[in-house]
């Protein structure tokens, strides 16, 4: 792998928020108030939604957040035609199309999922934007996998040449340790969607990371 990094810059700050079930109107409501703590990073995700909802759902919800905050940057989970409708960038991974694969016009950020450097050859290295590595702690949607640890993320993160962000069992706690290990941001389900106060809850995110970064 190429040892200098991307010039890509993630959205800031770069705390992703992964809306997972998106086209659900108490996803939205999370998404909302977790935008009005601060977040400007939204993913929208629904594996279950059948395309044409997924899509009218997905613009209504970014309709929703840009009359809160027009800056929101917005990336769509495999998606790749509701991406390109919504002007926003794609998140691929082994579901939905390679990134090297993907023809103009490209969404941007174009972003992958992958747990190991072996996911990660060089044409697909030349056409992503950023990584997504995970998971680094244990999390539920990974049942009985113990996560990788930041170590392991550290190395990861010295060798993949790309912007990492960390995913899996991320706490406002454990922030600070990605930040160190070299990440350049982390991304986020459960800890803002299932909290009781999603606003409260991305408030805490954002400032670990912005006292991880200050440091």
């Amino acid at each position: 792998m190429n040892q200098s990094l991307s010039s890509f810059v993630l959205p800031e700050p770069p705390i992703a928020l992964i809306a997972n079930g998106c086209a659900t109107q108490p996803v939205a409501t999370s998404v909302q108030a977790a935008v009005e703590a601060g977040i400007r990073w939204v993913h929208l995700r629904d594996h279950e939604a059948e395309p044409e909802r997924f899509q009218q759902d997905a613009q209504a919800l970014v309709c929703r957040v840009q009359a809160v905050q027009p800056s929101v940057t917005f990336t769509v989970n495999t998606r790749l035609e509701v991406a390109r409708m919504l002007n926003a960038g794609l998140h691929t991974g082994w579901r939905g199309p390679r990134p090297e694969a993907v023809t103009a016009p490209v969404p941007h950020p174009l972003g992958y999922s992958v747990h190991h450097l072996l996911e990660l050859p060089a044409p697909r290295w030349r056409a992503v934007d950023y990584v997504t590595y995970s998971p680094v702690f244990p999390t539920s949607s990974k049942p009985g996998h113990p996560g990788t640890g930041t170590a392991a993320l550290r190395r990861f993160c010295a060798q993949a040449g790309l912007p990492v962000v960390a995913l899996g069992g991320i706490t406002p706690e454990r922030v600070a340790g990605c930040y160190q290990a070299g990440v350049r941001g982390v991304a986020v389900l459960s800890g803002i969607l299932h909290a009781h106060d999603p606003g409260t809850a991305a408030a805490a995110y954002l400032n670990a990371w912005r006292t991880a970064s200050r440091k």
